[in-house]
């Protein structure tokens, strides 16, 4: 703790050299006990299931703890207010920010640690004991301040640090997605103007066939195929340089509809029942129709090649004051955590085809909506992907004069 600060509540508690002489003079009753009052403080931990487990270490650190605990208390009475005293404090401040112990313990043990001593000081006689334990008390107030203020310094530069990390690791993965993106804009136009002309030349040959020619059938799988490499062509194209989004009030609710019209013929949806459990009427949004219905286009196809023949794939639409929830589930095979871990990066597929820029297009698209995806998967059981989209403003103000 700054020296003002400490100085400031120092004067505000009143503590004076005569208050550090009567804590000095406690040392000698409290001194057989205070390995006590360590084991009992540090039993409570032992005893409390959500504050044990902040120490990865187990009842090992619990036990380093204590013994911290008792050097702190013999400190404590040994020197009152000095130096050496005010940084073991704060180290154990430190400490307790680095395990994340909860704040409100510090208090609470301060507390328990002033009853055990005060029972201790009471049962023993003591010349001015009340002016003693007065003394005490003011201490331990001093002492609780400077844990809690290095705790918050401590806990503050933990969050800075975090922050740092996550800034740069969001910066790697953008230069990272730069570089892709830079590769798969080169790599789509080198296709694309020899791709469109191989499909023209291909059509033309199939035009001048007649309709009984044994090559026919030949010739429409090689314009399937060019279609199928279009399609990732575009998909490159549209991960490399993303279309800003033309925001407009709809129903998403109306938007998928449109989108199950168009899938089906899909052939990864035959076999598949989709079926809508949960559907808000009031599920409006305010983004760019074309890139949802894509988006719901991609997670339904990738839904779908999971499930196997008779399975079935769950919709469902929620919203509330702030925004709209979309949910696909699926009954597939699920996916380990390391699958989990990489699903949303560019060309990663788990697939014997695809470009694995699936659920990177989607992830793109919810982002530059505001919005936020997620993934939920378990192994022989299915996966679940929940959309969040932000709802029109009037809508927001609508919901919350309900």
């Amino acid at each position: 703790m700054a020296g003002l600060a400490y100085d400031d509540i120092k004067d505000r508690v009143r503590f004076t050299p005569q208050d550090a002489t009567n804590v000095k003079s406690l040392r000698r009753v409290v001194a057989a006990s205070l390995p006590g009052i360590a084991e009992r403080l540090h039993a409570e931990i032992r005893d409390n299931p959500e504050i044990f487990a902040v120490f990865t270490a187990g009842g090992a650190e619990v036990k380093r703890q204590q013994a911290n605990l008792l050097a702190w208390l013999g400190e404590l009475f040994a020197g009152a207010d000095d130096l050496r005293l005010n940084q073991a404090t704060a180290a154990i401040g430190r400490a307790n920010a680095r395990h994340k112990l909860p704040q409100h313990y510090m208090v609470t043990g301060m507390e328990s640690i002033w009853l055990e001593c005060e029972r201790v000081v009471q049962d023993t006689q003591v010349t001015q004991m009340e002016e003693k334990l007065h003394s005490l008390r003011k201490l331990l107030t001093l002492q609780l301040a400077i844990m809690l203020q290095s705790y918050k310094e401590a806990y503050a530069e933990q969050v800075r640090e975090e922050e740092q990390t996550l800034i740069e690791e969001r910066l790697t993965r953008a230069e990272h997605l730069a570089r892709i993106g830079q590769l798969a804009a080169s790599l789509a136009h080198e296709i694309k103007n020899p791709l469109a002309g191989i499909s023209g030349a291909i059509q033309i040959i199939r035009d001048g066939m007649a309709d009984d020619d044994v090559h026919r059938l030949i010739i429409n799988e090689i314009i399937a195929q060019i279609k199928r490499l279009d399609e990732t062509v575009k998909d490159l194209l549209f991960f490399a340089r993303p279309t800003p989004p033309n925001r407009a009030k709809f129903s998403l609710e109306q938007a998928i509809a449109r989108v199950l019209t168009v899938l089906q013929e899909e052939p990864a949806l035959h076999g598949v029942e989709i079926v809508c459990d949960e559907v808000s009427r009031d599920a409006m949004v305010l983004a760019d129709t074309r890139q949802i219905e894509q988006l719901v286009m991609n997670l339904l196809i990738n839904a779908a090649h999971a499930t196997p023949d008779g399975g079935r794939i769950a919709l469902s639409i929620a919203g509330n004051d702030d925004c709209v929830r979309l949910s696909i589930v699926d009954e597939g095979s699920g996916m380990p955590p390391d699958v989990q871990e990489h699903a949303f990066e560019p060309f990663f597929t788990t697939k014997a085809k695809g470009t694995g820029l699936g659920l990177s297009i989607c992830r793109r698209i919810i982002e530059v909506h505001g919005g936020d995806i997620r993934l939920e998967s378990e192994v022989g059981i299915g996966t679940k992907v929940t959309v969040t989209l932000p709802r029109p403003r009037e809508h927001r103000q609508q919901g919350n004069h309900r």
